[in-house]
């Protein structure tokens, strides 16, 4: 009996050609479902704002401009991904905070308003996390407790967010969920530092 005719080869042709078809169909899918980054950004804005609004780049680790795709870095506290300004004057970051459980990491979308010649914190939103098992426990009154009136002031006076130090001004904590609440506060505090040692100035 020829192998060609034996239900081993017939076995090995159909998953060849599943496999064949699969691949062609990932691709094709893969670019036909692919979410760019300015896509990302808007879908972003509009979860934040209820509505689409014009903006302008100061910084995105996504962009393709290299003046303008490097994230600022605060050793050991978190880092800047993305600062937009928009056509309204608020200033929109994304951050990323560091020292979560597991030395994970939490990244949030903050909206600051200004307000003079500062910056309030009006709206923290949850974008992604790694490693955070107890999520769950930040909720939205957790995030509602990071607005602030006058970010440049709580630079000034060393009054950052903590969800550890009961002492601090800005005590933020969580039950049961303190390192997730850590980076959570660490995310906002790039805010107030980027906005703090720059004047509140994109």
């Amino acid at each position: 009996m020829s192998f060609f005719k034996t239900a081993w080869f017939k076995c090995i042709a159909c998953l060849l050609s599943i496999a064949v078809i699969s691949g062609a169909l990932l691709a094709v899918l893969n670019d036909a479902l692919a979410v760019s980054p300015e896509m990302r950004t808007m879908r972003a804005i509009k979860k934040i704002y209820g509505e689409e609004k014009e903006y302008s780049v100061v910084l995105d680790i996504d962009s393709k401009d290299d003046t303008k795709n490097t994230a600022i870095v605060y050793d050991g506290v978190g880092s800047v991904n993305k600062i937009y300004e928009i056509d309204n004057g608020d200033i929109l970051f994304q951050t990323t905070g560091y020292e979560g459980y597991k030395n994970g990491t939490i990244t949030l979308w903050i909206r600051t308003a200004k307000t003079g010649n500062d910056y309030s914190i009006e709206k923290v939103i949850l974008e992604k996390y790694e490693k955070q098992t107890l999520m769950s426990k930040l909720t939205g009154d957790f995030y509602n407790g990071f607005k602030l009136i006058d970010a440049t002031a709580a630079y000034n006076d060393g009054s950052l967010f903590t969800a550890r130090d009961k002492t601090a001004e800005n005590y933020n904590p969580v039950s049961g969920a303190t390192y997730s609440a850590n980076a959570a506060c660490n995310a906002v505090n790039c805010v107030i530092r980027y906005l703090g040692e720059n004047g509140g100035n994109a």
